[in-house]
């Protein structure tokens, strides 16, 4: 839009040669050149301002991510029938016997450190849209497990390390800015609320 005004006052300028009366050509083509300039200026500095904005207000958003508890809708835990064979055994956190059964999986001296867990959690739509989901993979010693003593009837997930992060749109470029949607990156170890082990 800028490069636009820009080119008017070079069209005004032209003109202004054309004409014999150049009192109000010349008057126009000052003014859209000035115009032009202001602009360009306010330009960089909205920009240098939206470009804190965005990084202050993506910090905020990740604290708040990293403390937030969502539900946990299912857990699958993949587990070695031999050494070819593997099955997933789906685990309630709610229940003291699995909880008992996960820990012992995640202490076992001789557990494959690459058996990894896939964690089903909802949340609710920003958009008013209703409810979500979404899933991580993580390795067995990656999982925090925080038993609780009273009765749970729901086990909660966290993400300590998680932040927000900015792409350029739906496609997903990264080079571009600012940002225009902004999404969460689920990095590191999950701490897991779960009823007592038995």
């Amino acid at each position: 839009m800028t490069l636009g005004w820009l080119a008017a006052a070079v069209l005004a300028v032209i003109v202004d040669r054309l004409l014999v009366d150049h009192v109000l050509a010349t008057f126009a083509s000052i003014t859209l050149v000035g115009y032009t300039i202001v602009r360009a200026a306010a330009l960089v500095v909205v920009e240098r301002r939206q470009y804190g904005f965005e990084w202050r207000w993506l910090d905020d958003l990740s604290r708040l991510l990293r403390r937030h508890p969502f539900e946990v809708v299912a857990v699958r835990v993949q587990v070695a029938i031999d050494e070819t064979r593997s099955t997933a055994r789906a685990v309630d956190l709610t229940n003291p016997a699995d909880v008992a059964w996960l820990l012992n999986q995640q202490a076992a001296a001789t557990a494959d450190v690459s058996s990894q867990v896939r964690i089903e959690f909802g949340y609710w739509e920003t958009d008013g849209s209703g409810r979500g989901s979404d899933s991580v993979r993580r390795s067995l010693a990656d999982l925090k497990i925080h038993p609780v003593g009273t009765p749970t009837s729901r086990a909660r997930i966290r993400f300590p390390q998680a932040r927000y992060v900015a792409v350029a749109g739906a496609a997903g470029s990264s080079d571009c800015w600012p940002g225009r949607v902004a999404h969460w990156s689920l990095v590191g170890p999950v701490q897991l609320t779960t009823a007592h082990a038995a």
